[in-house]
């Protein structure tokens, strides 16, 4: 665990340094911030330096590094006949990686790469505190998930950097995004309709309808999986992995940033389509992480909505108006995201955590 906590303190005092210079600078009378790149360029080359070389503690690293080998035992002409149960995006990657190398170590620094790209981009594009999204992306969001499920995480990623089509309301752009996400995960499809319900207004009406619905499919869930299941996913029995419930610690967070962001609705610009869909994402990323405490497998839809949660929470810190009060629930928050990691993380698939060379 000792890892974790270092990478997480890491990034604390990186931001903390960044935030000093930027607050000297402003005593100085210098109006111009430093560059968001002081903190992206040491901060990334650390996350992925961490996830590259990191050990096959878990059984995904596992089994990505035999479907690399597997896949690129055959010709790029006959790889996709052969019939693997995998998209076709994933496994043109893992085909045009083998082209130049058959040191998996390469498929592991390409994923991690087009993850962190995705997310510092949308980060540096949106965000207001920089460091305090990146942290919250370690801590409490899905860098650690991407040890594990790599697939899941990079569709994610991919679906996350079309945010701005999202925001625009330019739809067919963002459908070609969500096809290209499918390509390496199919879960992606399910963001197609949430085009529109992210967009839902932020007033009473609406907020009643999303927690009435919200509280029916929780109630409900054991219902409608199973007749879910009567059309798909028959596959996922009861005995199969993730279709059990989760720790109610993962769920903890996410609930407790959907009644952080209740609590200060009044910052938010109703009338920011922007600000909206943040607002509504982090419902969905509270409400699919709570469903998961009956289903495991849920809580991976959950992570289509926990980056806006990145996004939102940062904006609404920089909205109080007192100083002092800012500072205090900073250190709450800072306290409680190195926590919250370390409880979620320990004894689980993620500890003990090792390099690949240590093996």
């Amino acid at each position: 665990m000792t890892i974790y906590l270092v990478v997480a303190l890491l990034l604390v005092v990186c931001g903390l340094y960044f935030e000093s210079i930027n607050s000297a600078s402003n005593g100085l009378g210098i109006r111009k911030k430093v560059p968001n790149y002081f903190f992206i360029i040491p901060s990334f080359l650390l996350l992925f330096f961490i996830s590259t070389f990191r050990g096959d503690f878990n059984t995904d690293y596992r089994n990505y590094t035999n479907i690399f080998h597997l896949i690129n035992n055959y010709s790029l002409t006959d790889v996709f006949t052969v019939g693997f149960n995998i998209e076709n995006g994933y496994i043109l990657l893992n085909k045009l990686i083998g082209m130049f190398t058959d040191n998996e170590i390469y498929l592991f620094a390409v994923t991690t790469f087009i993850i962190l790209y995705g997310f510092y981009h949308q980060f540096n594009r949106y965000s207001v505190n920089i460091w305090l999204s990146v942290l919250m992306f370690v801590t409490a969001g899905s860098y650690y998930a991407s040890f594990n499920i790599t697939r899941q995480i990079l569709t994610v990623a991919i679906i996350f950097m079309g945010s701005k089509f999202l925001y625009e309301r330019k739809f067919f752009k963002y459908l070609l995004v969500v096809i290209l996400a499918t390509l390496f995960h199919k879960s992606a499809i399910i963001m197609l309709p949430f085009y529109f319900i992210l967009n839902f207004k932020i007033n009473l009406r609406n907020m009643l309808f999303i927690t009435a619905g919200s509280v029916f499919i929780i109630l409900f869930f054991d219902s409608i999986l199973a007749f879910v299941q009567n059309y798909a996913y028959q596959n996922y029995t009861e005995d199969a992995y993730g279709m059990d419930g989760q720790r109610f610690t993962n769920a903890v967070l996410p609930l407790s940033l959907l009644i952080f962001s209740f609590f200060h609705i009044k910052k938010i610009d109703p009338k920011n389509t922007m600000h909206r869909i943040w607002f509504n994402a982090v419902i969905f990323y509270a409400v699919f992480f709570i469903i998961a405490l009956q289903v495991e497998m849920l809580k991976r839809i959950g992570y289509f909505f926990a980056p806006y949660a990145l996004l939102l929470i940062p904006f609404l810190f920089s909205k109080m108006q007192d100083k002092n009060l800012r500072v205090v629930y900073m250190m709450v928050l800072i306290a409680a995201l190195v926590l919250y990691n370390y409880i979620t993380l320990a004894d689980s698939v993620y500890d003990p955590f090792y390099f690949i060379w240590d093996k």
